[in-house]
């Protein structure tokens, strides 16, 4: 039994070091993307923000690369464990409902100030707010899963 209990917390030291490494590409990933977007067509700003993409697909390239070698079966019987833990179901489902609310409260501020404080042509706005709203989710729902789910 106490083998299985080290594999567990090996899974979960495992599984927030991963979380961890997708929050940090989420931001830059979406800052790239609100950077290019936002910035007027042929600027020095998105001139200088477009090396971010290669060195972020090469980032996520080796991070695939370097997991291969850790490949945690869905049948075993650490995964299980946690999979089945009330609490961290119950942490899952916290954080998808307070990440859910944060998106749909930020959806007509993030509209107004975009339509409002940009001269951006009707079309950019949408993918900004749209890569505004992805980022904010996502970043929002990995950082609350990384907050519940402390020990």
């Amino acid at each position: 039994m106490a083998t299985t209990q080290e594999r567990v917390e090996l899974f979960l030291r495992f599984t927030r070091w991963n979380r961890i490494a997708l929050l940090v590409l989420v931001v830059v990933l979406g800052g790239t993307a609100l950077s290019l977007i936002l910035s007027p067509a042929g600027s020095v700003s998105g001139k200088a923000t477009v090396w971010l993409i290669p060195i972020s697909i090469a980032v996520v390239l080796a991070f695939a690369v370097a997991l291969r070698s850790r490949r945690w079966a869905q049948d075993s019987p650490e995964v299980r464990v946690v999979m089945q833990d009330e609490l961290r179901r119950t942490n899952m489902n916290r954080a998808l409902r307070a990440s859910l609310i944060v998106v749909l409260a930020t959806q007509w501020p993030l509209g107004l100030g975009i339509g409002f404080l940009t001269n951006l042509e009707p079309p950019r706005a949408a993918m900004g707010m749209a890569a505004a709203t992805i980022t904010l989710g996502l970043a929002t729902l990995i950082a609350l899963l990384l907050i519940f789910d402390r020990e």
